[in-house]
Parts: C-alpha cells; structure tokens; sequence
C-alpha cells in the first residue's frame, strides 16, 4: 500500500486491480465507521472540515471507500455481480486495516447513492460476508430504497432521475440514458474550476433561506469561507470522474440489481441493530424513498432536516452523535 496523496490511500487487489480509501481517527479502535459516498464523491476524511467532535469522543476509526469505478478505484470486474465484489473488496479493506476483527464493531453509513451500497451490506448474508454479523448500526442519508421490492419507486422520481435511473434506464440498451447524460455534464467537471462553477450552481446557489441560515452558522463553527466550501466539494466532484466515468455509467445498474435481501424479510439478527434515516425537507424525492425505508425496516427510525439533497451535510455532527448514541458507543 502506497500513500500518494495528503488523504488518498491505495489497497492493492488481486488483478492488478486497486480500492482508494481514507481514513482518520484511531486505527487500534475497535469501532469502526466505514462511510460511502454517494454520485460525484470519493471517499474522503475530512480534508477540509474537523471530524466531528464525538469521533473524538469516541476514539472511533473512520473509513470511507472511494466506491468500485469512482476515482481511482477499479470499477466492478465484469466477471462478478457488484455485491459480490463489494463483500469481497470490503472484506479485505477492513481485514487490512485491523487483520485481528475480534470484538469489532463496524458502523455503516452513506449518503444518497452511497446508500445503496450501505444497505447491500447491512443486509448481505452472513455466508457471504461474515463481518456482516459485527454491524451494529446503519446510517443513511437522503438514502434510495430498493426498486425491486418499493413497488412506488418510480413515482418518487422526478422526470430527470426518472430517465437516468427509473425505469426508462432499465429499458434502453448500454445505460444509454447515464452515457448520454455523462456526455452532456462532462465539460461542466472536466477541470476544478469547472467543477467548483457547478457545485456553486447545483448545491450553494439554489439554497432556500432556511438551508442557508443553517449552511452559513455550520459554515461560521467550522471556520469556513463559502470559497472554501466550494472548492473542497468541487475537489471531489472533479477527483470522482477524472480518470473514468465507469461508475457514474453504473449507477442505474447498481441500484436496481438484486441487493441480495429483502428488507421485509430479515431475520431478527440482522435486524437487533438500529437503522437511523435522515431526510432532508426538500428533496422531496429521496424524502419519499427515506420514508418508505422506515416504514419497512425493522428498528429503523426518521430524521428529518432543512434543506435540500446535501441539507444534512451542515448538522452533521449532532446526526452522528445522535446515530452513535442509539448504537451505545
């Protein structure tokens, strides 16, 4: 493993394949926080931003993956399902970063597409991924819920995501509808500064008064200019696809795959941890899907935040204080 970067980590795989990670906190602790990140994200440690401060409290250790085709990690071989490829390349993260796994606790957590990938591995069978039996906790933030079993989950969509990864993306041939669609926004990220112009219209532009006041006091505790804010977003958006937009391409095939479970049936171990969902007011389409993951996931339990898609981004200190509490860390 080669440290190339200020936060940027590398594991190499069988292959000649590699998974980009992050992490901070502390290494020898036995909870561990594994984070996923959602579209136009790589995993990240907080290159900008403090940790909050119960990770401290804690003495927890933080992990965040940067997901299979996003960034410089390799995407999904072709020969393998992306959850089995996910149990595998997990497995061996947290194998490597604590080869001794008794007593471990991990915690998963992950915001919006990244969602999806958290609750493969809440729900994975334990045949497949034994450390699936030391989850004590799942968080998720402005999440999606399984097309599969959510039988209205099309209807949540707005048209836009409707064609990228509802039905109609099921129906047209090679994710045509992500290829066109990465076709079309790939100038708008092709360098930072191009990047940081479409975070600016996208996420800091568009806010409502509420999600400003909140933004602004988050901002003003964490001692940032709205210039800095950008340019750590625009960082990651940039970094996502820089060198392929193989996962971004993924998306739709990922979400509407077998996940491997069926959330209204899980057996009660899989099921003694809690599920915390944050919703945010105004993202009204995975406020819908949150819902619909609480109504139907056992010990599962409702947030709801101003603001819109990355509304829970700026109150995220207290969500993982409240998260870690009702997990009895």
């Amino acid at each position: 493993m080669t440290q190339l970067s200020d936060d940027e980590k590398y594991l190499q795989l069988p292959g000649d394949r590699q998974l980009a990670y992050a992490e901070s906190g502390y290494t020898d602790s036995l909870d561990v926080i594994i984070f996923f990140h959602g579209a136009f994200g790589i995993g990240t440690a907080h290159k900008y931003r403090s940790p909050p401060p119960v990770f401290e409290e804690k003495r927890v250790h933080y992990v965040a993956p940067t997901l299979p085709g996003w960034g410089k990690s390799s995407p999904t071989p072709k020969s393998q399902s992306f959850r089995e490829y996910l149990y595998e390349v997990i497995t061996t993260l947290i194998h490597h970063l604590h080869p001794d796994t008794t007593g471990l606790r991990l915690y998963i957590s992950g915001g919006s597409f990244g969602s999806v990938v958290s609750q493969i591995l809440y729900g994975a069978p334990y045949d497949l991924f034994p450390l699936g039996r030391q989850i004590a906790g799942l968080l998720l933030l402005a999440p999606f819920s399984s097309p599969r079993v959510h039988k209205e989950f099309n209807k949540s969509l707005s048209w836009t995501n409707w064609m990228g990864i509802g039905s109609v993306s099921r129906i047209l041939p090679g994710n045509l509808s992500l290829r066109l669609g990465s076709m079309m926004m790939k100038r708008n990220v092709s360098t930072p500064e191009r990047a940081r112009a479409f975070v600016h219209d996208f996420v800091v532009k568009d806010m409502s008064q509420k999600e400003r006041v909140v933004y602004d006091r988050w901002r003003k505790e964490k001692q940032l200019t709205e210039d800095q804010v950008e340019e750590d977003l625009a960082d990651g958006v940039y970094r996502s696809v820089e060198k392929s937009w193989e996962g971004f391409h993924a998306i739709s095939d990922v979400i509407h795959s077998d996940w491997g479970f069926n959330p209204l049936t899980l057996d009660a171990e899989h099921t003694k941890s809690p599920v915390y969902v944050v919703m945010t007011r105004e993202d009204k389409e995975t406020l819908l899907l949150g819902e619909w993951i609480v109504e139907n996931y056992q010990n599962a339990q409702g947030r709801y935040e101003e603001g819109g898609h990355n509304g829970s981004m700026f109150v995220m200190d207290d969500i993982w204080a409240d998260f870690l509490s009702r997990c009895s860390v």
